[in-house]
Parts: C-alpha cells; structure tokens; sequence
C-alpha cells in the first residue's frame, strides 16, 4: 500500500481490495497447479507485482523471475521484495519478445495481454512440456481463441479453473495450457 502511494501500481487502494482481488487471485494457482522447488518460473509483465511476490512467499523453494519493461515498477518490486526479505525472486527489465536467452518451466501471467498475442510473445520462453498458468478473467470469446491458438501453436489446454473473487463478484478463469514436444513430469515421478 505504501509503495503504491509512491507510484501507481495499481488502482486498488483499498486494503482489503487488495487482498481479496490481488493476493487471494494469486494464491488460487494452489488448487490448479502443482509448483514444486526445481522449477525456474517467469512471470511475465508482473508490472504488478502480482502474482509474483505473493507466489515468491507461498513457494520460497521456487525460483521466480518477474519480467517487465518498465524500469520504476522494477525498483518498486526489488524494494518490496527487499522489506519482506524474499531471496527467490530475480528481476529482469525486458519485453518477453525480447528475451532469448532464457527458458522457464512455467510461464505466469496476469491482465498481461489477450492469448493471440500473449502465447506467441512468450512461446520461446518456456521449455518443451512446461505450462502456461494464464490468469483471465472468464470471456468466451478468448477462450475460443486459446482452443484455436492450441491447434495451431502445438499447445495443449490441460485444465480450466473457474472461481469467484468478491463473493462471487467478479469471474475468473485460470488456464493451464502445456507446450508439447517435450516430456516434462514432476521431480517426484522422475
């Protein structure tokens, strides 16, 4: 909330809001996805900072990398990452489309972009069998497009995890889409 004061991260001021909208929005990958110590995870465009300082506390074994071009929401993150001494998480100041020299297991992200432009920015960014965890909010229409964008880009949608935020408020959607070609298991089944 204070570092929010400083510089617009967000348009939520309320606590309470932030809570229930950001940071329980985050946390909701718990029930859908399975994040295990070995994974290297980007979080692409955690301008922010959700999900990826709450998911950097929930999972301090994992390795976090937020991904953003915007240099002040960087500073902002490195600052609250700094107070709440979180060591898991790594910054980088670049477009997604601009990174090539890095490949994660999994991919976050959260009101980044529509998925016709979002899978194929990121694609070469995340490794043969790792995951997509799309945070969206519940639109038929892209979801059409994820099914179609699929087929076309080797992809496969695995889960679909609908719930509610405020009560039941707002619609969201959390989309677990796999990148095929590659074998990937959890460290446990190895």
């Amino acid at each position: 909330m204070e570092k929010n004061k400083q510089i617009n991260l967000s348009a939520i001021r309320d606590a309470d809001w932030v809570y229930n909208k950001h940071i329980l929005d985050a946390i909701e990958i718990e029930k859908v996805f399975p994040l295990t110590a070995w994974m290297d995870v980007c979080d692409v465009g955690t301008g922010w900072w959700f999900p990826l300082l709450p998911l950097a506390l929930a999972y301090p074994d994992v390795h976090f990398v937020g991904m953003d071009s915007v240099r002040k929401k960087l500073d902002a993150i490195q600052d609250m990452a700094t107070q709440l001494d979180i060591q898991n998480v790594e910054l980088l100041r670049k477009r997604a489309e601009e990174c090539k020299d890095r490949q994660f297991d999994v991919i976050t992200a959260r009101a980044v972009a529509y998925v016709d432009k979002l899978l194929p920015w990121t694609k070469h960014l995340l490794k043969q069998g790792g995951c997509w965890i799309l945070y969206k909010q519940v639109d038929e229409l892209e979801r059409q497009d994820l099914i179609r964008l699929c087929g076309q880009l080797n992809l496969k949608l695995e889960k679909r995890h609908n719930y509610k935020l405020f009560e039941g408020d707002i619609d969201r959607v959390i989309y677990v889409i796999r990148r095929l070609g590659g074998t990937w298991k959890p460290k446990e089944n190895i």
